[in-house]
């Protein structure tokens, strides 16, 4: 008589099965999620999704460029650093949820916030779009997160609805922001060289970093005392 063995920890067709579940029906995952026990399930969930969007967002360079050294840096480190995001957006949102009265605890709001990842490889396909990748994957983060206030914490919906709102217009206000200040920055350091942000942007990657190379030896302000003048006599 044959004996049932326990379900392995770690599952790719799992881990796809709760992805999509949490994209399809957020409400039915966020009431069944476990609300205790392990969290080896959910922090691998993190580093599969997170492994799963680099691999998407990266996949053109590949393919078009054959970048396997950089794709291969982006594999090691995205993991972890996206597993450390979430355990530092666990905190702030409990903190959030406790606000609004919820009665859980971090291991609850881990859980929640490591679901979310779940949209990492879809919002990861609009990666090359400026702003809309960024402000899709804020819209969507925040709709799950009111649903997981409403199902897991007991949080009425329009008091949730306007807090997470809120959240994402003011994380949405500070990505623009910090943009923003990035494409300004390249301006200022790519017109020395004559070429407007237009262009650098329509360039090729290989050609972006022969830009970017010099741009590393143009000094900020100046092209490091070249004058385009008479020279002194």
């Amino acid at each position: 008589m044959s004996q049932t063995s326990p379900a392995p920890l770690f599952s790719l067709q799992r881990m796809a099965q709760l992805a999509l579940y949490v994209i399809v029906r957020p409400a039915e995952y966020f009431r069944t999620m476990p609300r205790q026990g392990p969290l080896a399930e959910p922090m691998l969930f993190v580093m599969v999704m997170a492994i799963a969007a680099a691999l998407l967002a990266s996949l053109p360079l590949l393919l078009l460029h054959g970048q396997a050294p950089a794709l291969l840096d982006i594999l090691v480190l995205t993991p972890g650093l996206s597993l450390g995001a979430v355990f530092i957006a666990s905190a702030i949102v409990m903190l959030l949820w406790k606000a609004l009265g919820s009665p859980h605890g971090y291991q609850v709001a881990f859980r929640c916030v490591a679901a979310t990842m779940a949209l990492a490889p879809v919002t990861a396909l609009l990666a090359f779009v400026p702003y809309v990748g960024a402000v899709l994957n804020i819209a969507w983060t925040m709709y799950l997160w009111t649903i997981a206030s409403v199902e897991v914490h007991g949080i009425s919906q329009r008091k949730a609805a306007v807090a997470f709102t809120l959240l994402g217009l003011l994380m949405a206000g500070g990505i623009w922001q910090m943009q923003s200040m990035q494409a300004q920055i390249l301006a200022e350091r790519l017109e020395p060289l004559g070429i407007t942000l237009e262009q650098f942007e329509a360039m090729s990657p290989q050609e972006q970093n022969r830009v970017l190379q010099q741009i590393l030896q143009v000094p900020p302000g100046g092209a490091g005392g070249a004058t385009s003048g008479p020279a002194a006599q």
